[in-house]
């Protein structure tokens, strides 16, 4: 964790940070007497060899911008980081930022392992530029992000991995920093922590900016309006987070398959000309679902034995009503369940990818309440969206002109859950009022529901859909 406020002069008015011709080499001896020779006699003779971690890199960024660095592990991802941040001096060029950078580069950095956790939120709070008195006023709310009870007041060195990043990030997300560097801070935590992280990381990078290094596409794409591809030191591609990704899986393609030529011929996926039979189009069109509930046919296959794509489930808990919610407080989301499609007995603590089930939301009003509606996203543990619905769609069939104040309001959606790769799921869940462009939030609540996927069935992409009929037969082609 890092630290630095340059003020040397920007290009743009609207940028808070800019790199310009930035370059870092560094002496490799090959003996160490070597280093001796260089300091006696260096004015007349070179003793090691130059090696540049980064070289001619440029590029500036905006408030309201998200910048992400991809790159293979040793291609200087890390050493240009350090420079932004003021922890490197650059060889050549030089960095220009406006207000405060604020970095998370590597997990537990700054902190001293016998410090207690307060004592390390005072270090690392000065280090990021806090007064002693600033950093008193913001204890709370440092010590509330990282929820580590009585953690906070024991030497680090007896955290675990997760307990030390949580509290690093809450220092981070407490010191009010205009530019905000995270370098793969976030594969540690658990799945309510990390989502806590995810809206902290969106709401920094509307509000003021951020330059995030990941390997993960997926968190690159959500969180990222442009990217940077960065190979051998060198700028190799930028511009849009898809397309600089696109270009940085290609080249992983290529190494992996050593095949170079699939560059020239513009297509990476060697895909053949493919026939399409007309006959079983038509039999997949004649297939008649209107009385049958949508589910995957492959349903009973892919659920057995070690092709089971098992969803964990983690029950509704009051705790989580007043910390991650907001709302008018006239309405209150009672609980959150999953059931199997058909059956609301009792919640599903296990539920399988690709089967139909029931997310049910209860709430209670404290005020007479009209035009009632209710809603849910589901999340990935990046904080991307992956699917959501809300009862507004149904009026006015099944609409609640009015619930009375002791009235229960319970809402049910019925879908088929998508097969998810493995990772950390969340379910958000919201009572408004109004219609769909006009409405106010009663209760917003964050997390309400979270599972985890226990294995990976899917392809491809970030979720699996259902599929009504897969077929795989020859044809003779002319």
């Amino acid at each position: 964790m890092s630290s630095s406020t340059k003020t040397a002069a920007l290009i743009h008015k609207d940028y808070l940070l800019e790199a310009r011709n930035l370059g870092k080499s560094f002496h490799i001896y090959k003996r160490k007497r070597d280093r001796l020779k260089q300091l006696a006699w260096g004015q007349y003779r070179r003793y090691y060899e130059e090696f540049w971690a980064i070289r001619d890199i440029n590029f500036s960024l905006k408030r309201g911008e998200a910048i992400g660095i991809v790159g293979k592990n040793g291609s200087g991802k890390s050493t240009l980081l350090q420079m932004i941040c003021g922890t490197l001096q650059p060889s050549e060029g030089k960095v220009s930022s406006r207000g405060k950078i604020a970095a998370l580069l590597e997990l537990g950095s700054g902190f001293n392992s016998e410090f207690t956790g307060e004592e390390n939120i005072y270090l690392n709070a000065a280090l990021l530029g806090l007064s002693r008195k600033e950093t008193e006023d913001k204890l709370d709310a440092i010590l509330s992000f990282a929820d580590i009870g009585d953690f906070a007041y024991q030497p680090v060195r007896v955290y675990s991995s997760g307990m030390v990043v949580r509290l690093a990030f809450a220092v981070i997300a407490n010191v009010d920093a205009d530019i905000l560097v995270i370098d793969e801070a976030l594969a540690v935590g658990d799945a309510f922590f990390t989502q806590k992280c995810m809206r902290f990381i969106q709401r920094q990078r509307d509000d003021n900016c951020l330059l995030f290094v990941s390997h993960d596409p997926t968190a690159v794409l959500s969180l990222c309006d442009r990217a940077l591809l960065i190979e051998r030191g060198q700028l190799q591609a930028s511009g849009s987070a898809k397309s600089v990704l696109r270009t940085y899986m290609q080249s992983m393609q290529i190494e992996q398959s050593g095949h170079e030529q699939l560059v020239a011929e513009g297509n990476l996926s060697t895909q053949t000309d493919e026939c399409i039979a007309d006959t079983e189009a038509s039999k997949l069109a004649s297939i008649d679902h209107a009385d049958t509930p949508w589910q995957d046919y492959r349903h009973s296959l892919l659920n057995k034995g070690v092709q089971a794509n098992v969803l964990t489930i983690t029950r509704f808990k009051e705790s989580i009503l007043q910390a991650e919610s907001f709302g008018s407080g006239k309405s209150t989301i009672i609980d959150v369940s999953l059931f199997e499609y058909g059956r609301t007995a009792e919640p599903l603590s296990v539920g399988l990818g690709g089967e139909l089930v029931t997310l049910q939301i209860k709430a209670t009003a404290s005020s007479r309440l009209r035009d009632v509606m209710a809603g849910f996203i589901l999340k990935n543990d990046k904080g991307l969206t992956l699917l959501g619905d809300n009862s507004f769609n149904t009026a006015p069939v099944q609409s609640i002109p009015v619930l009375e104040v002791g009235e229960c309001l319970i809402a049910r959606f019925s879908f088929t859950l998508p097969l998810l790769p493995a990772g950390d799921y969340s379910f958000t869940a919201c009572i408004a009022t109004g219609d769909q462009s006009t409405h106010e939030f009663q209760h917003w609540l964050n997390d309400a529901l979270i599972f985890r996927s226990e294995c990976n069935t899917i392809a491809a992409g970030l979720a699996g859909v259902a599929m009504q009929d897969i077929s795989v037969y020859l044809e003779s082609c002319p």
